[in-house]
């Protein structure tokens, strides 16, 4: 069985200062947070202690939330649409929207780093941009 580590108050409270100054993220989630071995970073509901598990079977306990890299937290697609993204946002046209759902980079430019792109309302998640490439890590 994997090796989890349950967030305590201070590495939320970490998580959370890297979110705001990362994507301009304010308001905190009201939930548990755990990471992997592999840096990533998982959410669960509290009322999730409450329910009995005794004879489940239980593949996975939470969601994927995020990955810690080098550069950054990389979001997962869950991750970039439940938070209230202010910042590092790319909008991008239909055309471009199309390319990065069949898993394709984009040709784009801005400012370097993880960013969440959008297209009109739609968070379609995030991604890396460098060089004038937006790299799609979704195969």
């Amino acid at each position: 069985m994997q090796q989890v580590k349950f967030y305590n108050s201070k590495e939320r409270k970490e998580l959370f200062h890297q979110l705001k100054e990362q994507f301009g993220v304010e308001k905190e989630l009201d939930v548990l947070f755990f990471e992997n071995s592999q840096d990533k970073i998982f959410l669960l509901s509290k009322d999730f202690a409450q329910i009995e598990t005794k004879g489940l079977r239980i593949n996975n306990s939470g969601m994927y939330f995020a990955k810690k890299e080098r550069e950054g937290l990389r979001l997962s697609i869950e991750g970039a649409q439940m938070l209230d993204i202010r910042k590092n946002i790319i909008p991008v046209n239909k055309v471009q929207a199309e390319l990065w759902m069949k898993g394709e980079d984009i040709p784009l430019s801005g400012h370097e780093g993880f960013v969440v792109l959008q297209q009109d309302k739609d968070v379609l998640g995030c991604g890396m941009l460098k060089n004038d490439l937006l790299r799609n890590m979704v195969p």
